[in-house]
Order: C-alpha cells, then sequence, then structure tokens
C-alpha cells in the first residue's frame, strides 16, 4: 500500500550516487571513495567495495556494453528482489505509471481494459470522459489510429498522448464493427461508481484507493440517498492509499479503532481511530471481496465487518497485511518499500498470504472451470475422464473470474457473486 511519496535518499542509495558518480568517469578510484564513506561512519557498506569493482568490470570488458544507469537500476532491484514480494524498485516510467494510479490524473480518453476472453476488452469507462456515452462496457478494442492492439501494453502506449490531440478507436460491439473518433483531455479518474439498486440499497463498486476514492464514495452516497443499506464491491481492488482507506471506513463507524500500523519490533507506528463525524452511520453494509482484494480493500472489508457488522461475501481475499513507502530519487524512479504492517480489530482477520474469509463463501467459476464442469457432466459415464478434468482443474485453481461485464439487471442475475449479496440484502430489510 502506498503512502506520501518522500523525495528523500537513504543512506545506501546516497552510496549508489557516489558509485554512479565514480563509473561516469571509469571507477577510476572507486574503491577509495568507499572507504572514505566507511572511515566516516558507514562500515556497513564495506561490501560496496565489491560492488563498485563488479561494476568497474562490467563497464570496461562486458562484449554487449551496457550504461552506468542500467547498471545501477540492475543492482537496486536486485536488492529488492531479496526483500519480500511487495517491495520494488520502479524506474521514472514505471514511476509515472504509479502516480497517475496513485493521483488518477493523466491525459486520455477515459477507458480502462482488461484481456477477456483473449480480447482486449473495456471494463469500465470513467464518468464524464471523452468515451463517455460513446464507448460502452464489453466493447472489444480492436485498433487505435488503425494499428491492431494485440496487448494491454499495446493498449496503453497507443492510448497515451498529449491533451488536445485526437484517436481513432476500432471497437467491436457484440460482433459489429465500429469506429469512434475522441479527443484526448486531462481526466481525474474516479475509482467510484454508485447505483440505484432499489429496496433502499445501492451498490458501490470501489476500483481501487486513490485520491479523492472516499469524497467520491461520499457524493455518490448523498445523490441516492439509500435508506437501509449499501453493497459495497471491492472485488478485483488490489489497494491503494491506506489514508484513503480509513476515510472510506470512517464514512460510516463513529467509534472503534479502524486500522493500526506495526513497525520493526512490533511498534505501533500510526493508529486511526474512528472519528465522530459519520455521514453515513446506521446502513447495512455488505462487502463483495474475492482472490484480488488486497492490502487497503481487506481494511475497509475487515474493518467494517469488525466495527459494523457488515456482511463478507465471495471468496477469500488476497491476504497482503503489509503497508509500503514510497521514497522517490531525484532522477524521479523510486523504491517501494515494505514498512510496516497492519492490524484490525476483526478477529477473523488472516496474515501475509491468508485473507478474510467470507461470512457467505459464494464461488464465481472462471470460463474454464465452468466448461469442465460441463464437461463433468457430459463424460460421466467415460473410463478416465474423471482424473483428467482433475488435473485441469487443478491447474486453474487460484485463478480470479472475469467480472460480468452486462448491465446492472444483468448483473444481478447472471453473477453469482452479487445476485447472493443482493439476495441477503433483500431479506434482511
Amino acid at each position: 500500500m502506498d503512502d506520501t511519496p518522500l523525495k528523500s535518499l537513504s543512506p545506501i542509495i546516497k552510496a549508489f550516487v557516489l558509485v554512479g558518480g565514480i563509473t561516469t568517469a571509469g571507477l577510476f578510484g572507486g574503491a577509495q571513495l568507499t572507504r572514505s564513506a566507511m572511515a566516516a561512519g558507514a562500515d556497513r557498506y564495506r561490501d560496496l567495495d565489491t560492488l563498485a569493482q563488479a561494476m568497474h568490470h562490467i563497464e570496461a570488458q562486458y562484449l554487449n556494453g551496457t550504461t552506468t544507469r542500467q547498471l545501477v537500476y540492475g543492482a537496486i532491484d536486485g536488492m529488492m528482489d531479496v526483500l519480500d514480494a511487495h517491495s520494488v524498485f520502479l524506474n521514472p516510467d514505471q514511476m509515472a505509471a504509479a502516480q497517475v494510479r496513485t493521483e488518477g490524473v493523466y491525459s486520455g480518453v477515459g477507458i480502462e481494459l482488461k484481456h477477456v476472453h483473449n480480447a482486449i476488452t473495456v471494463v469500465r469507462v470513467v464518468p464524464t470522459s471523452p468515451a463517455d456515452g460513446i464507448v460502452q462496457r464489453g466493447d472489444v478494442l480492436t485498433t487505435v489510429n488503425d494499428e491492431t492492439v494485440e496487448s494491454l501494453s499495446d493498449a496503453a502506449a497507443l492510448l497515451r498522448g498529449p491533451e488536445g490531440t485526437s484517436l481513432v478507436l476500432g471497437l467491436d460491439r457484440r460482433g459489429e464493427d465500429r469506429t469512434e473518433t475522441l479527443i484526448r483531455r486531462r481526466l481525474r479518474d474516479r475509482t467510484v461508481q454508485v447505483s440505484d439498486l432499489g429496496q433502499g440499497w445501492v451498490l458501490a463498486e470501489i476500483s481501487r484507493f486513490q485520491r479523492n476514492t472516499a469524497s467520491d464514495l461520499d457524493r455518490g452516497l448523498e445523490k441516492l440517498s439509500p435508506s437501509t443499506g449499501v453493497i459495497i464491491d471491492l472485488r478485483g481492488n488490489a489497494g491503494g492509499l491506506l489514508d484513503e482507506a480509513v476515510s472510506v471506513v470512517d464514512l460510516f463507524v463513529s467509534d472503534g479503532m479502524i486500522v493500526e500500523t506495526h513497525g520493526p519490533d512490533d511498534t505501533t507506528l500510526e493508529s486511526h481511530p474512528a472519528s465522530n463525524k459519520t455521514p453515513h452511520g446506521g446502513l447495512s453494509i455488505i462487502v463483495l471481496v474475492d482472490g484480488e482484494s488486497a492490502s487497503a480493500s481487506e481494511i475497509v472489508a475487515g474493518s467494517l465487518r469488525s466495527l459494523m457488522q457488515a456482511k463478507l461475501v465471495g471468496m477469500p481475499t488476497y491476504g497482503k497485511w503489509s503497508v509500503q513507502r514510497m521514497y522517490v530519487f531525484e532522477d524521479q524512479s523510486a523504491i517501494k518499500l515494505t514498512v510496516a504492517r497492519y492490524l484490525l480489530s476483526d478477529s477473523q482477520s488472516g496474515t501475509d498470504l491468508s485473507g478474510l474469509q467470507p461470512d457467505l463463501e459464494v464461488s464465481r467459476p472462471t470460463s474454464e472451470q465452468a466448461a469442465i464442469t460441463q464437461l463433468r457432466t457430459l463424460t460421466a459415464d467415460t473410463p478416465g475422464a474423471g482424473p483428467l478434468l482433475d488435473i485441469l482443474d487443478k491447474k486453474g485453481a487460484g485463478k480470479v473470474a472475469l467480472p460480468h461485464i452486462g448491465p446492472l439487471s444483468e448483473r444481478l442475475t447472471l453473477d453469482p457473486q452479487l445476485a447472493a449479496a443482493w439476495t441477503m440484502a433483500l431479506n434482511n430489510r
């Protein structure tokens, strides 16, 4: 989970800056400089002498050639590899993309894409964006400016561009080819969509926790004014900003500890109690979760269950109970470093790699799992078919089904998890 980026250099990165300066001059005297650093009290960095020598030999003799920046970035990347899975190095391009996800501000047309049945499919259209009202959820993106889109990375590269420039999208809408011309503009992505379900209930879909997620949810709830409850859909939501997760919970909770973060030696770093201002207190809450609901999503789901008796519906969550902080360097590269773990008052909280267990477990089979189920029926009398299908089923274990991309009226019946949550809501009126 990201925290506010801090423009500071850790001692080891300062050492790399020294080494970088040396290598630009062929690392002449590199060992002497690192020894000087150690004499000043940095003895723990003695092994940087080895690193400096390795970089010198690579730059001087490597057959295919390389650059100092490539070597420094590779060294930092390697350091992060020996830490936990959530501590990573980001080059400047990756850092820029991470900032877009955090801040939600970018130049584009406002579509979110995923692989659905081997096609690059629109799964969300940003409200009030150039694509809003023109591109529909479920459209397959085939071309951008007459260039074929073969992967999500292709699509991202083709869709990016300066504000005010145009692009032509080739779309397949249920077998019908369409062409739409859109103008890129500066957007603030809204990660929250609130829809009226009737019977005093609303559905709040939160795709990730970025800047303004809580305030967007607050405005959506104020507009529709549910009298009974809200179904919060956190499926596929891998997390985001800790403060935004806390603020989302605070919309409903008036008392109790939402989350604490603990650092080395179990030292309490931060405590986030609920505030007295609770604009949407008193509503019944059901939270949809799956194996991709992680980090900030688990804070929201677990805290609402503990403090508001919310019911969790779906599949066990991912199990990411650690906090990451971003340290941004002068060249706009960064490391995202695990600095703490978080604790909830939910007695059913999990641990790393062990997520929250739903109160009502409802699976949403992948297309492969659905096909295997059908094959089991068709081959029930075929000798040896069962064990082979078991092997196929095992290979697909752990995969999370793609969301149903039809309109809400269809999803209430065709999406088994949403249907179960809606049935629970109606039974608890």
